[in-house]
């Protein structure tokens, strides 16, 4: 099937000023080439000009606010896209980052991407603050149902870091994996007519050789029932690009010394 769009989100931990960094991963980004992409944890500047130099096919728009650590997000000159930023995403919380929502007009039809980078930690303020920026994030797929005027809703897209790394609870017994936290999610974005895409890896996050937590799965794409998606691998629909695709321990923690901790997620939209 023909593609409409391409779309991929990346979180760059402490993406700041190292410019044999910032052109290594932008070099990367561009491999990939997706029509429209958010890079989460932009910490200076240069990250931002850089992008804009290095890649001259696409606009470049970033969030501003008290967390300190901004999304960049990229959109192919081509296409006609309004990028806003969604408070409420933040829970009330100024430190925390706001929603980046990416609305694209295509075909006399609309499609909204909203990125997120959710409270990470395991513990139960920082899994309280996690489950309520759902609720906001499915507040927002309601209201853009409710603007669509479809019976099946809103064309939408919700990816990017999760953090789903489950509930410790002090002294008692009612801990959560991340994998159940990620259940969870699923049937409550079910509610909304939508649906987690699977993946060509398992994984998404890890610190490398040396580090005492094992891979983790906190990265994720949920997208509107009706979509339809390019497959890759086993019949995946988003492709994990990055430390994931190498073939050992070694090669896995020097790709993520250069480049990131966390892998890409990138995916094609199809008529």
């Amino acid at each position: 099937m023909p593609k409409i769009f391409s779309v991929a989100s990346w979180n760059v931990e402490h993406f700041a000023n190292n410019r044999d960094r910032i052109r290594e991963n932008v070099s990367f980004v561009q491999q990939s080439n997706p029509d429209v992409f958010a890079i989460f944890e932009v910490e200076g500047k240069q990250v931002f000009s850089d992008f804009v130099s290095l890649m001259p096919t696409h606009n470049f728009f970033i969030t501003e606010d008290l967390s300190k650590m901004e999304t960049l997000i990229g959109v192919n000159r081509n296409l006609t896209a309004f990028v806003t930023q969604r408070q409420a995403i933040k829970s009330k919380i100024p430190t925390l980052r706001p929603g980046a929502l990416v609305t694209l007009a295509i075909d006399n039809q609309f499609y909204s991407i909203l990125f997120i980078h959710l409270k990470s930690l395991p513990d139960p303020r920082s899994w309280g603050l996690r489950d309520d920026m759902i609720s906001h994030i499915l507040n927002l797929k309601k209201a853009l149902d409710r603007a669509s005027g479809k019976p099946e809703g809103a064309n939408f897209i919700c990816m990017g870091d999760f953090n789903t790394m489950g509930l410790n609870v002090t002294y008692a017994k009612n801990d959560m994996s991340g994998a159940e936290e990620l259940t969870r999610y699923g049937k409550r974005f079910k509610t909304k007519k939508m649906r987690l895409l699977p993946k060509t890896f398992p994984v998404t996050w890890w610190g490398g050789q040396g580090t005492t937590i094992p891979p983790s799965n906190l990265d994720h794409v949920f997208a509107s029932q009706t979509l339809q998606f390019q497959t890759f691998d086993q019949g995946a629909e988003v492709s994990v690009r990055g430390w994931a695709e190498l073939a050992n321990e070694t090669e896995q923690t020097n790709w993520i010394n250069d480049h990131s901790d966390h892998n890409l997620l990138y995916s094609e939209v199809n008529e």
